[in-house]
C-alpha cells in the first residue's frame, strides 16, 4: 500500500507511520565537517569558523517519529520510507534518501546521503545498517565530527554502539579545521570511548601535511576534558649546567578524588630521577598532595639526592580549619640544580608543620606545631630559626556601638638545636596585645581614640644560663582624618585626605628583651600604612617606648565608574623623645622617621606607573625606592620596566616585555640586572607561534647560580602543542612562568 506525505504516529507496542516537519535538510556536502562548519573571517576565531552543533530536540518524548515523501507498510512488521526520509526519537536521528526497518525488531537499513546524528556528534556516510531501537549503527564510507571537542575525521567503515561510542574502522581523525590538514592520525582501528573520554589508536602513523612521521603501535589520546589515565606527551630540555634532559610523564586517574603523576626523568649530566605527585580530595574537601623527586649517584655531586614536599589542606570555608606540612630536602642547592616541581619555599631551612585554626563567630583558637631542618651548613647558630613546640593562638574582637574592643594571644615554647652557647637554644613566650577603640564618625572625617595594653612574658636558656623577662606596656592613640572631595560635571570623584596620629607606648619598666622570632623593623617602614601600626616590631618579643606623631597626606580620583585612577601618599612621623627600649639594645635618638612617598596612577586603562621611596630616619638620603611602568593592553601583550634602589643604588632592573606581533605568533623577553654590579641575573626569550590546531614555543634562559651568585648556566627549551592531542615540552612552560613576571599561558584558541 502507498501513501505520499502522510502524517501518522508510531506508538511503542504498534508503530504507524507518521509525517512532521523536519529540522534536517538534504545534505548538501559529502563532508561531515563541511556541512556544519560557520565560516568566520573576522578574526574573532584562529581558525577562521566554529563548529555549529547540531539541532536537538527537548523534552522527554521517547516516541519515534518519521518523514517521507512517500511511505510503504506492509501492514505486518516492515516499514520503508522513500525520498528524504528522517527518523529521530530523543537524542538521535536518522536520514536517508530511503529507510526501511523491521517494526519488532528494529533492525534495518539506511542507503544514499546517510546522516546520523548523536549528542554533539554527526556522522555522514553512504549506506548504514542500524537499529532504531538500541540506536546501535554500521555506516560505511563515511566522515564524521564532534563538536564538543572539535574532533572530525573519516574512514571506511564506523561502528556506533547504544552507549554512544564509537568505533572508527581504517580512518583517519584531526583536531583540525576543515582544509586546514597540518597533522592527522591515520590507523587500522580508533577507539572513542563517550562512556570514559578517552580514545585510542591502534597501529598509528601520524602525519604532517599528510607525509608520513612516526608509527606507534597503540596512542591513547582525551576526547572531552576529563582526566585520564596514561603517557603524556614528553618534555625536553637542552642546558649547559646538567645536559639534556627527557621527561615521559605518565598519569594515572585512580578515582575522581584522586589522582598520581609519575614523573621519570633522565639527564644526560646527572642520572636518571623519578618523581611523584599524588592528590587525595576528601569528602570534607581537604587536599593531601604529595610531591617528591629522588635523584640517586648524582654524577657531577656524587651524592644521593632528593627532594619532598607533603602537605594536607583542609577546606578554608569550614568553622574548623588545620594544615600539615612536610618538608625535606638532601641539600640547599637541589632546587637551583634540578628546578624540581615539589619547590620548597626556603632552600637554606625547611619547615614542618601541623596547625589548625576553630573560629566563632568573632574568635579564633588556633594551635601550630613546627620543626626546622638547616640543610645549608653556612648558616649560623644565631640566623636558625626557631621551632615552635606548640604555639598558641587566639583572638577576640567585639564591634559596639561605642567602643570597638580587640584582644590577641600567642603562646609558644622554642627551641632549636645549636652548639653555640652565646645564643638562645630554647625558650617559652606569652605575649597579648589588647585594644579598646572609640571612633566618632562625621561626613567631613573621622576621630579614633585608643587605649591599648601589651602583655610580653618571656624565659629562655642561653647555654647553661637562663633569662626571664616581664613587663607591661601601656598605650594610648588619638588617631584623625578629614576628607576633602571634589566632584566633577562627568562623574568623576577628587579627594584629599589629610590623617594626623598621636601614639604614646610606655612600659612600666626597662626589661630585658628575649628575640625568638622578631625583626628589627623600625627603620624598614617602606608603606605608608606601616607608619601608623601601634606595635611595628614583627613577632611577639618587644614593645618599645615611644610618644610619635605620624602625619599623612593622601590624594586619590575615582572615575566615573568608581575605579581608581591614582593614589598618592606621602607619610613620616616625629619623635617627640628618644626611644630606649628598643630590640637592637641601642637608643633611637632619630627625630624624625623614614619619609614615606607611594603613587600608584593608571595613565591609561592600560597604562600604569606606580613609584615608592623610603628614606633614612632624620634625613632625605634614600633607603629603599623603586619604580615601575606597567603596560598590559592584554594577557599577551604587556611590558614592566621596574628599578629596585638600595641606598641611593640601583640594585634590580627589571625588564619583561611579551607582544602578540600578529593573530599567530607571539614574543616575549625578560631581564633581571644588577646595575650596581653590572651584572646579569636572569634572562630568557622565547617566541610562541599558534595556528589552528597546533602551537609552538621554543625558549632559551640564562639563569644565576644562586648558589655562587657568580655563574649561571643556559638552558634552551622546546614546547610543540598537538590542539586536542597534548603538549610536548612542559618544561617550557614551567620556565616562562618562572622568570618571565606576568606571564599566562594563553588557552588554545580555535
Amino acid at each position: 500500500m502507498k501513501q505520499t506525505k502522510r502524517s501518522i504516529y508510531l506508538p511503542p507496542m504498534y508503530l504507524a507511520l507518521g509525517l512532521l516537519l523536519s529540522p534536517y535538510g538534504t545534505a548538501e556536502s559529502t563532508s561531515a565537517a563541511d556541512m556544519y562548519w560557520v565560516a568566520d573571517k573576522s578574526n574573532t576565531y584562529i581558525c577562521q569558523g566554529y563548529y555549529q552543533p547540531p539541532l536537538k530536540k527537548k523534552g522527554k518524548d521517547s516516541r519515534l517519529r518519521a518523514e517521507a515523501d512517500n511511505t510503504a507498510y506492509d501492514g505486518q512488521d516492515q516499514i520503508v520510507l522513500v525520498g528524504n526520509a528522517s527518523l529521530f526519537r530523543k537524542n538521535f536521528k536518522l536520514k536517508a534518501d530511503r529507510i526501511s526497518f523491521s517494526n519488532s525488531t528494529g533492525d534495518g537499513d539506511a542507503e544514499g546521503n546517510v546522516v546520523i546524528h548523536r549528542p554533539d556528534a554527526v556522522f555522514l556516510g553512504k549506506e548504514a545498517s542500524i537499529n532504531i531501537k538500541t540506536n546501535a549503527f554500521e555506516l560505511t564510507d563515511l566522515s564524521f565530527v564532534m563538536h564538543k571537542n572539535r574532533l572530525r575525521g573519516e574512514s571506511k567503515r564506523a561502528i556506533g554502539t547504544p552507549n554512544a561510542n564509537i568505533q572508527v574502522i581504517d580512518g583517519k581523525i584531526t583536531f583540525c579545521a576543515p582544509e586546514t590538514n597540518a597533522w592527522d592520525l591515520e590507523a587500522k582501528r580508533i577507539s572513542l570511548n563517550q562512556t570514559s573520554g578517552r580514545g585510542w589508536a591502534n597501529n598509528v602513523i601520524f602525519r604532517v601535511k599528510e607525509i608520513p612521521i612516526f608509527f606507534t603501535p597503540v596512542l591513547g589520546f582525551p576526547i572531552d576534558d576529563r582526566r585520564l589515565t596514561g603517557f603524556l606527551l614528553p618534555s625536553f630540555e637542552f642546558g649547559s649546567k646538567s645536559g639534556t634532559e627527557i621527561v615521559t610523564p605518565f598519569y594515572w586517574n585512580l578515582s575522581p578524588n584522586y589522582d598520581v603523576l609519575i614523573r621519570p626523568r633522565v639527564i644526560t649530566g646527572r642520572g636518571n630521577a623519578i618523581g611523584l605527585n599524588a592528590r587525595y580530595l576528601f569528602e570534607d574537601l581537604s587536599l593531601f598532595e604529595l610531591k617528591t623527586e629522588h635523584l640517586p649517584d648524582d654524577k657531577i655531586t656524587k651524592t644521593d639526592r632528593y627532594i619532598s614536599n607533603v602537605t594536607i589542606k583542609s577546606d578554608p570555608s569550614q568553622s574548623v580549619i588545620w594544615n600539615l606540612t612536610y618538608e625535606d630536602m638532601s641539600d640547599e642547592t637541589y632546587q637551583t640544580d634540578l628546578n624540581n616541581f615539589a619547590s620548597l619555599p626556603e632552600k637554606k631551612q625547611i619547615t614542618s608543620s601541623l596547625g589548625a585554626n576553630v573560629r566563632g563567630e568573632n574568635w579564633t583558637v588556633g594551635w601550630l606545631f613546627d620543626h626546622v631542618d638547616t640543610v645549608d651548613p653556612s648558616v649560623t647558630a644565631a640566623n636558625t630559626k626557631f621551632s615552635k613546640q606548640p604555639q598558641l593562638l587566639t583572638t577576640w574582637s567585639d564591634y559596639g556601638d561605642i567602643a570597638n574592643l580587640f584582644a590577641t594571644g600567642d603562646v609558644t615554647k622554642f627551641y632549636r638545636d645549636i652548639a653555640g652557647d652565646s645564643d638562645i637554644s630554647e625558650g617559652l613566650r606569652l605575649s597579648s596585645n589588647l585594644k579598646a577603640s572609640f571612633p566618632f564618625y562625621a561626613p567631613f572625617g573621622s576621630l579614633t581614640l585608643s587605649q591599648l595594653g601589651f602583655l610580653r612574658r618571656a624565659e629562655a636558656k642561653t647555654g647553661s644560663t637562663t633569662q626571664e623577662t616581664s613587663y607591661l606596656v601601656y598605650g594610648a592613640s588619638i588617631d584623625g582624618k578629614l576628607n576633602f572631595e571634589r566632584h566633577t560635571s562627568k562623574g568623576s570623584t577628587h579627594s584629599l585626605t589629610p590623617r594626623a596620629k598621636l601614639l604614646v607606648r610606655e612600659p612600666d619598666k626597662n626589661p630585658t628583651i628575649l628575640t625568638f622570632d622578631s625583626a628589627d623593623t623600625e627603620n624598614t617602614k617602606d608603606t605608608v600604612r606601616q607608619l601608623f601600626l601601634d606595635n611595628p616590631s614583627s613577632g611577639g618579643d618587644f614593645v618599645g617606648d615611644t610618644r610619635q606623631l605620624t602625619f599623612s597626606l593622601t590624594s586619590s580620583g575615582l572615575d566615573a565608574n568608581a575605579f581608581e585612577n591614582y593614589r598618592i601618599e606621602l607619610g613620616r612621623t616625629i619623635f617627640l623623645q628618644d626611644r630606649g627600649i628598643t630590640l637592637s639594645g641601642i637608643n633611637e635618638t632619630a627625630e624624625q622617621g623614614p619619609l614615606v612617598f607611594e603613587s600608584k596612577v593608571s595613565l591609561t586603562s592600560s597604562l600604569k606607573w606606580n613609584t615608592r621611596i623610603a628614606t633614612e630616619s632624620d634625613s632625605e638620603f634614600i633607603k629603599t625606592a623603586s619604580n615601575e611602568i606597567k603596560y598590559k593592553k592584554s594577557n599577551t601583550d604587556y611590558v614592566t620596566q621596574r628599578t629596585v634602589w638600595d641606598n641611593e643604588s640601583a640594585t634590580r632592573s627589571d625588564f619583561f616585555y611579551s607582544n602578540q606581533i600578529s593573530n599567530r605568533w607571539r614574543m616575549l623577553a625578560g631581564l633581571q640586572w644588577a646595575p650596581n654590579t653590572d651584572t646579569r641575573i636572569n634572562q630568557i626569550a622565547g617566541l610562541e607561534y599558534e595556528s589552528c590546531c597546533w602551537r609552538v614555543a621554543i625558549v632559551h634562559a640564562y639563569e644565576r647560580d644562586e648558589r655562587t651568585t657568580s655563574d649561571g648556566g643556559h638552558s634552551t627549551k622546546l614546547q610543540v602543542e598537538l590542539k586536542g592531542l597534548g603538549t610536548i615540552g612542559q618544561g617550557a612552560l614551567s620556565l616562562m612562568d618562572r622568570l618571565l613576571e606576568g606571564y599566562e599561558l594563553a588557552d588554545s584558541r580555535y
